[in-house]
């Protein structure tokens, strides 16, 4: 599906719409928005081929089977949290349960290497959590 004629963008995607960008696997790359919609599409596609046909931005993510990973583009650490929060729902229909694992990528964009501690989604709700890197390699 890396083919941009067979793209699929969905918004809030719906089960039947995950059936058509996960194919053989669960596997798809998208966007949080700060409304918590989710905006998908099937993970063989780079957030840079997509971006184009987009009319908003927003936090990139990934997501493979039991791992969501977010790619950070200097974003606080307290927007990253309240968008995961917003997005519960939709991240539920795409079967990402509370026991998933958080990785945040800081390479990828911002050429900066930080360490997290393990983070579990459910751990996002818990009072007092704050998402934030463990600390900072030079």
């Amino acid at each position: 599906m890396s083919n941009l004629d067979d793209l699929f963008i969905c918004t809030n995607p719906t089960r039947r719409d995950l059936k058509k960008i996960f194919l053989d696997e669960k596997y798809a790359r998208g966007i949080l928005l700060k409304n918590g919609d989710v905006i998908i599409w099937n993970g063989e596609v780079m957030h840079t081929k997509v971006i184009p046909f987009l009319v908003e931005n927003g936090i990139h993510f990934s997501l493979f089977n039991d791992r969501l990973s977010i790619c950070w583009q200097f974003e606080s650490w307290k927007d990253i949290q309240e968008r995961l929060v917003k997005a519960k729902h939709h991240l539920e229909i795409m079967g990402f349960s509370d026991e998933g694992y958080i990785i945040i990528d800081t390479r990828y964009y911002t050429h900066t290497d930080m360490e997290f501690p393990e983070i579990h989604y459910g751990e996002l709700f818990q009072e007092g959590y704050e998402l934030k890197p463990s600390s900072i390699e030079e």
